[in-house]
This record gives structure tokens, sequence and C-alpha cells, in this order.
């Protein structure tokens, strides 16, 4: 324990000899029984008055102090002082002479001593490194002192006074907290093991005062190195003390010239953390990388996957529709010679509508997950779209006899007039198909808060309450039996949900359960009242198309020749002047003998595509004029685009709608 510092006197009476010394503590007790009369100094009652005044001094102070005197500079020390020796000088040190107790360290201070002693001014020494002996080794001690001249009765220096302060523990912690610094440093740039290996041998060749070396061990190795036969000096840090890195550990050699005290280990701990750290942090890098990279190629997995999906449902669709061109053609032929076939006629037209709106639903699903459907907005009556939707589902409608109920405000809105008409008839159809035949359906809007709602009702079968959270989700339907009976394919509700979204609007279902109908609202923006709800009856078919004479020449160019023979036949019954061609070979040869003034061409031929075509066709006599007509089983943005590009002045998607094909023909007369 530090001695006691306490600068009171005894209480016991001193005699005059020894009253500058004083009593009560370790070392004025121990100077007062010291033999002085075996040292150079003598006895103590023939001390010189400049002897005493400066020992007085120092055995009276609380700061650690020394004094030397006499050419043999003989030692006098406070309590102060104590815990610097340590264990092995003290108290051999009290009365010794200077060079024989500190033979370890005098080529440092004899010098400064003599400096002084022989009229050299004071100097103050910081932070100083000055090796003693001391618990039975020399260690590496910092000092902060100062040598003063202490003058005698003959006014010359009969010693020299030491003022000190130990600053070990300051200027290791300084150190050390560098140290760790420039590792921490140098470890934020290590991308693997090896770098910080280097770093870690770096910090011990720019520390070798706390470190004589240090390497990483791991599993078995770390065991071998922490055990019964370590060498002296080392210290084995694991990471699992630390509660980092279990199979880790750092190997150090520490310096045999400090204590191996809780500072120092504190410090190896250190180090070991901020390894262990680094190490965690290049294994998290690593996996990250290896989960990007993974990633990104799951990534492309699915980008690929998409496309492919895409292509096969655009394939799926141009595979599906060209068989409907020419039942579509061969139908309307019918009804334009007014053979008595009006009930084949009405069940192959409902075939074909279906058919053709599951194959539209379908693409327009994959259309709207790859982002590629633009919505075209313009403002308008919201009436007016109303009535085209009744108009699309009229004959579901009609085939099952239902009673629909029509309440609609007249309400300017501002969106994709096209795309909506195709929500409200998808859900009108829906309704119709879940509702019994002589069922009753409810199409209505209303206003509220700056939104409008459109609501389609009906008296059907309902939603079964475990079904409805998921009645929007792709391919989900209600309960279905075994013959398909109500059809579809799972889409529809799903594509209204996303053209919905993409307005910024909401879709809902609700159903009281299975046999108690159900309701789906749409709710948009933007929707202003002008004026009250009026019912409304359902619109009559649509009248037939009529022939109309005209002597234009048409080329029909398709590899499927009943596609290509029933369109020429229909053409021929509508006034024009039509041949067909098969084969890109084919048609060359058939404008070659005669250019018509239109020719409608198949994009997908065999052989040649109908990109080719058409500019092998308008490099011959007279093709220049030539109005070309693109007709494909593919309908997407950018096919049209490219049929565009390709000087195409109109895209067909296969089936034809021949009010369409007309309305063109004539158009382009």
């Amino acid at each position: 324990m530090p001695a006691q510092s306490s600068s009171a006197l005894s209480t016991v009476m001193c005699e005059p000899v020894w009253r500058f010394i004083g009593a009560g503590t370790p070392m004025r007790d121990l100077v007062r029984r010291h033999a002085w009369e075996h040292t150079a100094l003598g006895p103590v009652a023939e001390w010189p008055a400049s002897l005493r005044t400066a020992a007085g001094l120092v055995m009276h102070s609380v700061h650690p102090m020394f004094l030397w005197w006499g050419e043999q500079l003989v030692q006098i020390y406070n309590d102060a002082y104590l815990p610097c020796f340590g264990e092995g000088k003290h108290p051999a040190a009290l009365g010794q002479a200077g060079r024989d107790c500190w033979p370890e360290t005098w080529a440092i201070i004899g010098p400064q001593i003599d400096s002084v002693r022989n009229g050299g001014e004071p100097q103050w020494y910081a932070d100083n490194l000055v090796p003693i002996w001391r618990n039975g080794r020399i260690e590496d001690v910092y000092w902060s002192y100062t040598y003063t001249p202490v003058f005698d009765e003959a006014d010359q220096v009969g010693g020299v006074l030491v003022v000190c302060t130990e600053t070990t523990a300051q200027v290791l912690a300084e150190r050390r907290r560098h140290a760790l610094d420039l590792l921490a440093r140098s470890l934020l740039n290590c991308r693997d093991e090896a770098q910080v290996q280097g770093a870690l041998a770096d910090c011990v060749a720019g520390n070798p005062g706390d470190l004589l070396g240090a390497g990483l061990r791991r599993g078995a190795a770390a065991e071998v190195a922490g055990g019964a036969d370590a060498e002296a000096g080392m210290v084995v840090i694991h990471g699992a003390e630390l509660q980092l890195c279990d199979d880790l550990t750092l190997v150090f050699r520490a310096s045999p010239r400090l204590p191996l005290d809780q500072p120092y280990r504190q410090f190896l701990e250190q180090i070991t953390a901020a390894v262990c750290a680094t190490l965690s942090r290049i294994e998290s890098d690593r996996a990250l990388a290896l989960a990007m990279a993974e990633s990104e190629r799951l990534n492309v997995d699915l980008n690929l996957s998409a496309r492919i999906k895409d292509e096969f449902l655009a394939m799926l669709g141009h595979e599906l529709r060209n068989p409907l061109a020419p039942i579509v053609t061969a139908l309307k032929l019918m009804k334009l010679r007014g053979a008595d076939t009006g009930h084949e006629q009405a069940v192959i037209q409902r075939q074909v509508d279906h058919l053709v709106r599951l194959v539209d639903d379908l693409l327009d699903v994959s259309r709207i997950a790859s982002g590629k459907v633009e919505l075209r907005k313009e403002t308008l009556q919201l009436s007016d779209v109303l009535y085209k939707a009744i108009d699309m589902a009229s004959p579901l409608l009609e085939q099952k006899r239902h009673r629909l109920l029509v309440e609609v405000s007249s309400v300017r809105w501002h969106g994709d007039p096209a795309r909506l008409a195709q929500v409200v008839s998808n859900l009108l159809n829906n309704a119709a198909r879940y509702t019994p035949a002589g069922g009753h359906i409810t199409l209505s809007t209303r206003l509220q808060q700056q939104t409008i709602q459109i609501q389609v009702k009906d008296d059907g079968c309902g939603i079964a309450p475990a079904l409805l959270p998921h009645i929007f989700d792709l391919f989900v339907q209600g309960n279905r039996q075994l013959d398909r009976a109500k059809g579809g394919l799972g889409v529809g509700l799903a594509l209204v949900r996303n053209l919905v979204q993409m307005h910024g609007g909401e879709v809902s279902a609700a159903s009281a359960g299975e046999g108690c109908g159900s309701t789906f609202t749409i709710t948009l923006p933007d929707g202003l009242a002008e004026g009250a709800p009026a019912p409304l009856a359902v619109l009559a078919e649509t009248e037939p198309l009529q022939a109309a004479a005209t002597s234009v020449n048409v080329l029909v160019v398709d590899d499927n020749r009943d596609a290509a023979d029933s369109l020429v036949e229909l053409l021929g019954v509508l006034g024009y002047s039509a041949v067909a061609a098969y084969d890109p070979v084919e048609a060359i040869a058939a404008a070659a003998g005669a250019m018509p003034q239109m020719a409608i061409l198949d994009i997908g031929l065999p052989g040649m595509d109908g990109y080719e075509l058409a500019g092998h066709l308008r490099r011959l006599p007279g093709g220049a004029q030539l109005k070309l007509l693109a007709l494909s089983g593919y309908g997407q943005d950018g096919d049209k685009a490219r049929s565009k590009e390709a000087g195409f002045a109109v895209h067909l998607v296969k089936p034809i709608d021949i009010a369409v094909l007309e309305a063109v023909l004539q158009l382009e007369q």
C-alpha cells in the first residue's frame, strides 16, 4: 500500500535534533532510526543547517521528492516516493550512494545530475523514459522531473533536490490509444485475412515497446498456442472470451519490460476485438457479395423466365387467333348471305367472342405485369364509357336472360375510356357468369368526396368468406364444377384490379357469403357530378354490315389457306376484287402480274415474313403506290409500332373485326 502522506508532526514530543525530520510516518520513523553515522553524512546532530533544511523540506512534502547530498550523493527520500521503488531497492536505498543504488540508469541520470552540480541551469524533463530495476526486472518507467541545486554554508552546491512524478500509466495509455487508432485505420481497408495479418504485423512493428509479436490462430492451432507449453511472456486472447469469432485466437508476445497488468491486457483485448470485428465484417461482406451475386443471377433468371413467359403468351395468342380468323370470317359470310343458320351462328359467335376475350385478358395481364401498358387518357362523359361496357357484355347478359338495371350519373371523367370499359365489362361478364339465368344485375354510379364510385351488384351465387380476400389474385376463381360451365381463366378480376390501380383508384368486393350475391365497387378520382341518375335499357345488338360496291383490287397473303380463302370470299361479298396467295413467292408473282391497289399481308409467313415481303412488293413496278395492311396474331404496342415503321398503314389483329376492316378499306380508297 502507498505510504502515509500526512505532514502532521507526531504528537510525541520530538527532541530538537530530530524536529526537522518529524515522526509518525514510515519514512520519517525510518530516517530517525537510520544509522547515519555510518554514512558519509555522519550523525544527524552534526548535519549542517543547509542539509537539515533540505532534508526537512523533503520529509514534510506530500509530493514525491528525493535528495542527493555530498560527493557520494547519499540518498534521502520521503513517503510519497515509496510507490516509485516497487520491490527490490527500498529500504536499502536510504542512505545509499546514488551510483550504487541506480547502476541500471546512471548513464541517463548521472550526466543530468553532474550538470546541475557543476553550475548548469536546472532542466524540466517531461515524460522521460528512465528504465529502473524494480519488481525483479528492468521496467520501462516514464517520469516528469527536475533537478534543483541545494547550496551549503560555503555557497557551493552541496546536494541535488529531485521533484518527480511517475507518468508511466499516462504515457502507455496514450501510446496504446495511438496504436489502436492506426490499427483501426489499417483494418478499415482490409478485404481478406491476409491483409488483416499484414495490418497486425504493422501494428507490432510500430509499437515495439508494447508488442514483440502477434499472430492469428484458428481452431486446433489456437488451443496449442495457449497450452501448458506456451512460452514465457506469451499472452493468448480467445475471441470467444470477447463474444467474437469463436474459432479465432490472437497470440501476443508481451514486452518483458512492462508489468502485465489490467491496462496492458485490456490493450491486447482491444486489438483482438478490432481484428475479430474486421474479420467478421470481411466475412459479412463476402456473404453479402455472394448473396448479391446470387440475387443478380436470380433476377437474370427471373427476367429470362418473364421474357420466355411473355413470348409464350404472345405465341399462344397468335396461335389461338390464327384459327379464329377464318371462323369469324366464315360466320360473317353466313350472316351476309342470309342462310337459315341463325341458331348456329349465334352459338359460334358467342364461343368466338368468349375465346377472343380470354386471349385478350391473358395478354393484358402479361403486359401489365411487365409494365408495357400505357394509359391513353382523355376527358369525356363517364356514361359513354359505361354504355360501351354494357354493349361489350350484352351477348352474355342476353344469353342468360338477366335483367340489367343501369343508374349512371352524368359525370365528366379523365382517364383511358377503352381500359375502363374493359374493366366494367369484365365485372358485368363476371356477374353474368356467376348469376343463375334470369337473375338481376345493377350497374350504378355515385359521387363521394371528390371521387366517383362505379358499382356492379348481382344476386348470384356470392363469394365464400375464405375466398373473398384473394378474389383479385391471378388465376383465383370461385367454386367450379368439373364441366367448367362458368368458363374463364381466373385472370379477369386480376386485370380489373391492375387497370383500376393504374388509374389511381381501387376496387373492392363484398359478399354476405355463398348464395347471397356479390357487389364489386370501383373508386376512381376526379369525378364531378353534373346531373342525377337515369335508368337505362340494355342496348340492342349492332346491325350487320352491308355490302358496298367498289372496284378496289385487294391481294390477301396468308399461309393459313382457310383464313386466306374465307377473307377473300368475304371481301368479294362486300364488293371488293380480292385474290389470295399462300406464300411470299406466290404473292410476288401475283403482284408482278397485276399490281393490286391494296395488300393484306400476314406478318408470320414462312421463309419470308410480312415485313420483308412488303419491301419486295414496293420494289415491283407500280408498288410505290401500294397500300399495305398488316395482319398478325401479335397485337402488342411494339408489334404495331414495328409494322408502322415498315410502312404499313394499319395493323390488324386476328381475328379481324370485319367492321374495322371495311372502315379501313374504305378509308384507304
